[in-house]
């Protein structure tokens, strides 16, 4: 239960969803139906209805368990993992693919990434899909044999995944043969226009790198994300009076107004 109480600083901090620059929806872009953790009390769980969390409780002695969509018995129950008392790390939510929990000296936030950018767990930070590839969000526990779920992949025009107990499995077309979402079917290229990019990329993440301390003067209480003072790719996370430097992922600038990094042409609105 340690790292319950961990997290429990959370809520007195920015209220049970709330990141530092606002509101975050938990249940935002992911399908209804769908269950997602609390973030401070393993018994506790929310079921997303229209993106509307709707609170949820386990019995006695059993704790939520986002990955099998229910409440399993307390020893083999995967919790929100707790943050490390120092240093600079982050975890995805589960199930939602564009939130994550950002990690410093033990304090938890809850972000979100915007536009359809994903959180990468390999990177600590928000990305584009195709490095990600990321269809958590996207797949309920209960199976249709009438209504099958397929989900084109973000990062591979031959690759789709079908929901399968509330999980995405992975599938792969026949070579030469793309993956149709209008179709729900392996199709010939000419009429899938699939023009996924992915390119080779060195990103140190925040957890494997000394955190930077920031070069500003940060506010004495509360999280606060701030733009860089030189740089458009980087930002200054402070908390209760320190800060620390986070860079974007190589191509995003950051969005004060947002406090996130974001594709230029969408920063401002």
């Amino acid at each position: 239960m340690m790292h319950r109480l961990t997290l429990l600083a959370l809520a007195a901090l920015i209220g049970c969803f709330g990141a530092a620059n606002g509101e975050v929806n938990i249940c935002s872009n992911v399908v209804s139906n769908l269950f997602l953790p609390h973030v401070s009390n393993c018994s506790k769980y929310y079921l997303c209805m229209s993106e509307v969390a709707v609170p949820r409780e386990c019995p006695a002695n059993y704790y939520f368990d986002a990955r099998d969509q229910q409440c399993v018995p307390v020893m083999e129950a995967r919790c929100v993992p707790s943050c490390k008392a120092r240093g600079l790390e982050s975890f995805c939510y589960d199930r939602t693919c564009t939130k994550y929990v950002l990690c410093f000296d033990g304090t938890p936030v809850i972000q979100q990434c915007s536009d359809g950018l994903q959180y990468n767990a390999q990177t600590d930070r928000c990305d584009y899909p195709q490095f990600v590839d990321c269809v958590d969000n996207l797949c309920i526990r209960e199976n249709n044999p009438d209504n099958i779920v397929y989900i084109a992949s973000k990062a591979k025009c031959d690759k789709y995944y079908v929901c399968l107990n509330g999980l995405p499995t992975v599938q792969n077309c026949t070579r030469g043969l793309q993956f149709n979402p209008t179709t729900q079917s392996c199709d010939f290229p000419s009429r899938v226009n699939c023009t996924v990019e992915s390119l080779q990329r060195n990103i140190l993440p925040f957890a494997r790198s000394p955190p930077r301390s920031a070069d500003i003067e940060c506010p004495s209480e509360g999280a606060h994300f701030v733009a860089h003072q030189k740089r458009h790719d980087a930002y200054y996370y402070c908390l209760n009076g320190r800060g620390v430097i986070l860079d974007c992922t190589p191509g995003l600038v950051f969005d004060a107004k947002r406090g996130e990094c974001r594709e230029p042409q969408f920063v401002g609105a």
